[in-house]
Formats: structure tokens, C-alpha cells, sequence
């Protein structure tokens, strides 16, 4: 598993979570400023809910981005069979029922990436999960729960 692939795949789900984000605050900013959104009333807060919504927007939006530039300046370690689980590690899983996955820890998570028709799971270094993998090395077995099933897995390779 190319962990540069990986990381051009995670830069780009955060290109358009972005791009997401800028047209929802474009949108919320629009309503809040169109001159049929004037309130009549003390109680028509329609143009304030909207202003609220993309200042919010606005602020995640930076937050993604910040997000997005510390992920390209990070350099995944390149690991082997001899090294631990550890940040930056893509972890191949194999289950009691022959089920394979592949779990990266990196430091943008919640999301799943196929890669060259591989699910990857990718967590950050705060996830449950990652807690459970982090020291790990081949071979070693671990409880996971895993769309929603325990199962017992298997290390199986570390990149």
C-alpha cells in the first residue's frame, strides 16, 4: 500500500469537504444579505440565522484548511515488518471470518478512502480504535468492533 497515494487521496476528500463548506457558506451568505430576507418584524430572524450560518461555515472552513496544510507538510514514516504500530501506520487486518481491512492512522481521521479497490479506514491518532492498534506488531491479535461486530483480527502486514 503506497502511503503517498494514501495521503494524495485523504488531501483530496479535504479538497472537497472545503469546496463543500465555501459553496454552503456561500449560500448562507447570500440568503443572509438578499433584500427579500429583510425582517418585517422584530421576530423574522431568518437573515440573522443565515449570517450566524456563515460565519459558522467561515470558521470551519479555516479550520479545514488548517487542517489540509498541516497533512501536506506531514511525512508518513515508512514502516516494515519489524516496527510497531504507530502514527503514520497503514495496518492490514484480517478477521476470524477471512474479512480484510486496511486502517490508516494519520492525523486528519473520520474517514473511508478506496485506494486500487482497497477499503481504508482512516483514523486519527485520538480514535478508540487506534488506542487498541498503537504497539501492536505482525502477527499480534485484537478485539475490534467493526461495523458494528466484535470480531477478533490479525495484524497481517504494516506499511
Amino acid at each position: 500500500m503506497d502511503k503517498q497515494l494514501l495521503k494524495d487521496a485523504l488531501l483530496a476528500s479535504l479538497d472537497d469537504e472545503i469546496a463543500s463548506a465555501l459553496a454552503a457558506a456561500g449560500e448562507a451568505q447570500a440568503t443572509a444579505s438578499h433584500g427579500e430576507n429583510k425582517p418585517e418584524n422584530q421576530y423574522d430572524t431568518l437573515a440573522l440565522e443565515a449570517a450566524y450560518l456563515a460565519h459558522g461555515q467561515s470558521e470551519r472552513i479555516l479550520a479545514l484548511q488548517q487542517l489540509r496544510i498541516g497533512l501536506s507538510k506531514w511525512k508518513a514514516p515508512q514502516l516494515g515488518d519489524d516496527d510497531r504500530v504507530q502514527m503514520g501506520a497503514c495496518v492490514q487486518l484480517l478477521s476470524d471470518t477471512d474479512a480484510e481491512i486496511h486502517i490508516f492512522i494519520a492525523p486528519v481521521g473520520g474517514r473511508e478512502l478506496n485506494l486500487d479497490g482497497q477499503r481504508v479506514l482512516v483514523v486519527n491518532q485520538d480514535a478508540p480504535i487506534t488506542r487498541r492498534l498503537l504497539g501492536l506488531i505482525l502477527d499480534d491479535e485484537v478485539e475490534l468492533t467493526l461495523g458494528g461486530e466484535a470480531r477478533t483480527w490479525e495484524v497481517t502486514g504494516l506499511y
